[in-house]
């Protein structure tokens, strides 16, 4: 298949795919015609096709380029989201003042974030997405992680982790959307905890870029995150694999759809072009405020 094929992203990885949906996103900002399919060898990787004048040597840089997160009106959030409804309502009321037509980078984010509608119950704060896994426990802070990330990351990351098997040398900076953070201490002969996370910077910035893919809203008093289930005692993250080429805006639809939050039937699936789809248990490992948050392996369906 003629395009850019990203073999360094391993789709049953939730990180990875999210790298992938994230590189998706940043391109059809600037090339409307841009599909993104997925294919299989020993692991599913994407391929990205059609409209660009770009390859593999010069896509990190154009990427670097295009990255979106609008961080001066993340300010209005300081570190995390877990802000009180009267902030998170300023936030998102700036937010569409500063959109238009062709540039909705930051009200998308502010969607992907939580709703200002859904308060936790005795908490000053509000309900946000199940993607936020840190929210200042050890010191780790969701945006300013991405503060940071911008600050730090260059080609030569996201080169790696779009086109080399990954190596995990980063330190920290991580959103805890890899499984392979999912250090459980019942599991293992010593604590983890001491040892930090290496992670992998590219993968983290640009799987942020993909979030606004995944917006959340209120149902009857609650907040729901795309791609989300509850099945006591976990939450669920479901994700599809297609192999025929889509458009940010397809694949936008494709993953909000509420059928792969429950049990798909094959008819379904193929009737709907997807080929595979997986789902990962988001968990909380720990006790009392030294906690982490965590995807375990995905399974597929």
């Amino acid at each position: 298949m003629n395009g850019i094929h990203l073999t360094g992203l391993n789709g049953a990885n939730p990180l990875a795919y999210l790298s992938a949906l994230g590189v998706l996103r940043l391109l059809s900002n600037a090339y409307p015609d841009v599909r993104l399919s997925w294919t299989r060898s020993d692991q599913w990787t994407p391929v990205i096709t059609g409209g660009m004048d770009l390859d593999g040597n010069s896509l990190p840089e154009r990427l670097i380029n295009l990255f979106s997160a609008p961080l001066d009106l993340f300010e209005l959030l300081d570190k995390n989201i877990t802000v009180s409804q009267k902030v998170f309502q300023s936030f998102a009321e700036q937010s569409l003042e500063n959109s238009s037509a062709r540039a909705r980078s930051a009200p998308d984010f502010a969607s992907a974030f939580g709703s200002e509608v859904c308060k936790q119950e005795k908490l000053d704060r509000i309900q946000y997405t199940s993607f936020c896994f840190i929210t200042g426990s050890g010191h780790q802070n969701f945006l300013e992680t991405v503060k940071t990330l911008r600050s730090v990351v260059v080609a030569a990351h996201l080169k790696e982790t779009l086109f080399q098997q990954w190596t995990y040398r980063d330190k920290g900076q991580s959103f805890r959307w890899d499984p392979f953070e999912a250090r459980e201490y019942a599991l293992r002969w010593n604590d983890p905890g001491p040892e930090g996370v290496w992670s992998q910077w590219g993968a983290n910035s640009l799987a942020f870029e993909g979030l606004p893919l995944f917006p959340t809203y209120p149902v009857q008093g609650k907040l729901e995150t795309t791609g989300f289930r509850y099945s006591k005692p976990f939450l669920e993250f479901t994700w599809p694999i297609w192999e025929t080429p889509l458009s940010c805006d397809s694949v936008r639809s494709l993953v909000g759809l509420k059928e792969l939050c429950k049990e798909p039937s094959r008819e379904f699936l193929t009737a709907t072009g997807i080929t595979e789809t997986y789902r990962a248990q988001r968990v909380r490992i720990g006790s009392g405020a030294n906690f982490k948050v965590s995807f375990r392996p995905p399974r597929s369906l």
